[in-house]
């Protein structure tokens, strides 16, 4: 196992460097921009058919209950085949969908039913693409760098996220979905192109045991790992009780004013905070003490938010909670994969995106508690629950550490 205190060295500037990792960059900026167009695009739609919280809800059940079948495969997937390899192959079948949208928004026979039918081809693609970009960091720059790399893969990540929802509501409000959904078609496209130059399919498995024996070690790894099990109780709590909320934004958006244009705007305020937070992660600073904390203000912040009448102090406080989401989330991902022993990691990747696997259910859940009782109740509720959990893990991690502090003084 390896020392979760031990900090490999390395800047961004040394990963910005290779190609592989350059090309890995441009590939996700073209990923995330298309998923935030999107993410926008169906949602408002969605809305805008229905205007029903529920559907909202029902929508991004169908988009993320793969998580829970697909994400503990993909593991043993990469192990097997490569991870840029099953990128590509994700990534195809999620412009497929896009397409599908085109045709049937251009045509005006879309309907309710066709928009759950794509947004599961959506689903089962980002539940095998998420764990796979990761992989491919680590495969691009190796161990010294991932901590740099993956900051610099969440900067650009969080300038798509602040661009893509934006460029998402203004081509949903000037050009019409469907064009939208072309958008996203192209440059999924283009993403999966560069994904095939990038030469890179490490393939990790040595003799090769049965799927359910590889799921089974890599559970078995996270729970004798006690800072890889903490990363993932953590981002259980974070997939199941906090990330829901995005999936309302139509909803917060229309009670503040914004309509399709605001909705672009809120759903981007998160990533104009991330882009300070990544920077200070790129100097490869932060240990489990920083996500933890990061991870606590960041869904207090959101609490705060949820009571929010003025669309533009929403947005303010979408951009502070960002700063804080940054820290969490690219800690996170980073100390999984720097604890995690190298035989493990593509299967605790994998189980990082299955500890997930609840948030369809949960988002179902608020969606009719939402049009019950009002989404800034439900919503802030679930918020407050995850922020008091995450405060209690930030509070005993600072604990331990303290503890070591004084135990290797006194030695």
């Amino acid at each position: 196992m390896t020392n979760p205190t031990e900090e490999p060295r390395g800047t961004a500037r040394d990963a910005i460097r290779l190609r592989p990792f350059r090309l890995l960059l441009l590939a996700g900026m073209g990923l995330q921009l298309g998923g935030w167009i999107q993410r926008v695009a169906l949602l408002w739609l969605v809305y805008e058919l229905t205007g029903s919280a529920a559907q909202l809800g029902g929508v991004a059940f169908v988009q993320t209950i793969f998580v829970l079948v697909i994400a503990p495969l993909t593991g043993p997937l990469a192990d097997q085949i490569g991870a840029r390899r099953s990128l590509m192959s994700a990534t195809t079948l999620q412009a497929t969908g896009a397409v599908v949208l085109v045709v049937a928004v251009t045509g005006g026979w879309a309907s309710l039913p066709l928009l759950y039918v794509v947004s599961v081809t959506y689903g089962v693609g980002q539940s095998i693409n998420q764990p796979m970009r990761n992989l491919l960091v680590y495969d691009a720059v190796g161990r010294e760098l991932l901590k740099p790399a993956l900051a610099l893969n969440a900067l650009t990540g969080n300038l798509m996220r602040v661009v893509g929802p934006s460029i998402g509501g203004i081509l949903v409000g000037f050009f019409g979905s469907e064009f939208a959904f072309m958008t996203q078609a192209v440059l999924l496209g283009a993403s999966v192109a560069v994904v095939w130059m990038l030469r890179i399919d490490v393939t990790r498995a040595g003799a090769r045991t049965s799927l359910l024996s590889e799921i089974g070690s890599g559970i078995g790894h996270v729970f004798s790992n006690p800072p890889v099990r903490t990363s993932i109780l953590i981002s259980f709590v974070t997939f199941t009780l906090v990330y829901p909320y995005m999936q309302f934004m139509a909803v917060f958006a229309d009670e503040l004013g914004g309509g399709a244009t605001g909705y672009g705007l809120l759903s981007s305020a998160i990533g104009v905070g991330s882009l300070i937070g990544s920077t200070y992660v790129a100097t490869g600073r932060g240990g489990m003490r920083t996500m933890l904390w990061g991870g606590a203000i960041y869904m207090m912040l959101l609490v705060i938010f949820t009571q929010m009448t003025q669309f533009w102090v929403a947005f303010g406080v979408l951009a502070l909670a960002g700063i804080a989401h940054s820290l969490f989330s690219t800690l996170n991902q980073a100390l999984l994969q720097l604890n995690a022993g190298e035989e493990y990691r593509a299967r605790v990747m994998g189980l990082y995106t299955w500890a997930g696997g609840l948030e369809p259910f949960t988002v179902l859940g608020l969606g009719f508690l939402a049009d019950k009782f009002g989404v800034t109740n439900t919503l802030g509720s679930s918020l407050a629950v995850a922020g008091v959990i995450a405060a209690l893990f930030a509070l005993n991690q600072s604990r331990t550490e303290e503890a070591a502090r004084r135990a290797s003084e006194v030695a």
